[in-house]
């Protein structure tokens, strides 16, 4: 399967939200991203624990991220906080950019 690159900043809701690779940050919380809504970034991830992160797994990631910025965004916070619901809606979308705007 072939995947675009990941951007370095995306338009959200008419800002920019500033898109870094940051390993230390993400190896020292155990997380593969985070969605840091105060300072427009999210950041994500290409090697944990020594090992690197198949790009497949870094662009769930960025929709798993992306997510949680859009239900903050909205107001959702309860939902915001939801993991499970934030992972389900994430692939929802990663499977739509996937499907319909990447060749195969």
């Amino acid at each position: 399967m072939k995947f675009v690159n990941i951007p370095t900043e995306i338009i959200l809701f008419h800002q920019t939200v500033e898109i870094r690779f940051d390993n230390d940050y993400c190896n020292g919380k155990g997380v593969l991203g985070e969605a840091d809504i105060n300072h427009n970034v999210i950041k994500l991830c290409n090697m944990f624990d020594g090992e690197p992160i198949p790009p497949a797994r870094q662009f769930h990631t960025l929709c798993h991220e992306v997510i949680h910025f859009m239900l903050f965004m909205t107001g959702h916070k309860d939902a915001y906080t939801n993991e499970s619901f934030t992972d389900m809606m994430g692939t929802a979308l990663e499977d739509f950019i996937i499907m319909n705007y990447i060749t195969q």
